[in-house]
């Protein structure tokens, strides 16, 4: 039995998934297991978790096939002992003081707090590329609805109750997990933080937040919870202007000239904000403008990082971590 077990769902990542075994073994406090579970890995995977089997405190089962990282997730969290459920990214590191942060802002809250955060940074190449810093807590929906701001998702600490109340992932989602569970988590309990960067992403080729399906999480979620938005006209406006200024975003790297002119029109119809008002300006330039635009940005974020370790986001990442 474990107080914390953090769910580790992995997939072809053998180079990267004993790393995140061994940052929950190296936490300051040590009522903590490691529970992975391999979703039909083909690259070696189970050889490079093989000499865990004799460790107490680390759990390993294989799914028949891969199933899904919302599925994975559920089974992690079937297998787990622990009272908190911490999420973890088999390519994601934690500071060694992560848990024992979290758990003493649980203490120090009511049990409706179901979830507890951290900040975190995204590194590329040794660099910072972006920092997450927390700002929503307590009572936050329907605002979960309009955009996901709580990366990353490895920094989430959920009440082992909560997660069973809402039934945990929802395995029909193939990527938006993190975003749609919180939703669901947002009706009920509330959220708190710890503002530090104790996470770290580091940004590579097959990152699942990387690809360019990921804007599909915008239609996901409103197929699934458009009705509840509607509810709420703002958050509804406010989440199909990131909806439509994501799509421009999409188009213009996949050269989708006049796609991503009339998505920088609609999203800038409805909702005349200025991360709107530069999509649809980068609409209206079309991809060179956009390729351009991407490299300045880029560039600036490497000198920051070089001056002083801060950087922006890619402006082709938008409300893509997901």
């Amino acid at each position: 039995m474990a107080l914390v077990s953090a769910l580790i769902p992995t997939y072809n990542r053998a180079s990267f998934v004993t790393g995140a075994v061994e940052t929950v073994l190296a936490q300051t406090h040590d009522d903590v297991e490691a529970v992975v579970v391999d979703d039909g890995s083909t690259d070696g995977t189970r050889e490079a978790l093989a000499p865990y089997a004799d460790d107490e405190r680390v759990t390993v089962r294989s799914n028949d096939r891969n199933r899904g990282i919302a599925y994975s997730f559920n089974r992690a969290a079937d297998l787990a002992s622990g009272e908190f459920y911490c999420i973890l990214g088999d390519d994601d590191r934690w500071h060694p003081e992560k848990v024992e942060r979290q758990l003493a802002r649980m203490r120090e809250r009511p049990d409706d707090v179901g979830v507890v955060y951290t900040g975190g940074v995204i590194t590329a190449n040794g660099r910072v590329t972006r920092r997450y810093t927390p700002t929503q807590r307590g009572d936050i929906y329907p605002e979960i609805l309009a955009a996901f701001t709580l990366h990353p998702h490895s920094g989430h600490m959920i009440r082992r109750e909560a997660f069973e109340a809402v039934e945990g992932f929802d395995t029909s989602f193939p990527r938006g997990v993190d975003w749609e569970m919180c939703v669901r988590l947002a009706r009920e309990y509330e959220f708190d933080y710890v503002a530090d960067p104790l996470v770290e992403r580091t940004r590579h080729g097959d990152n699942v937040s990387a690809e360019p399906e990921q804007v599909t999480v915008n239609r996901l979620l409103w197929e699934k919870h458009g009705d509840a938005m509607r509810d709420h006209p703002e958050v509804a406006r406010r989440f199909r202007g990131n909806w439509a200024r994501n799509r421009t975003y999409s188009a213009l790297s996949a050269g989708e000239w006049g796609t991503a002119l009339r998505a920088g029109g609609e999203a800038l119809r409805h909702d005349p904000r200025v991360a709107n008002a530069a999509a649809f300006a980068l609409g209206l330039g079309g991809p060179p403008v956009f390729a351009a635009a991407v490299r300045a940005r880029r560039g600036v974020a490497a000198l920051r990082s070089t001056l002083d370790g801060t950087a922006d986001a890619d402006i082709e990442g938008g409300e893509l971590e997901t």
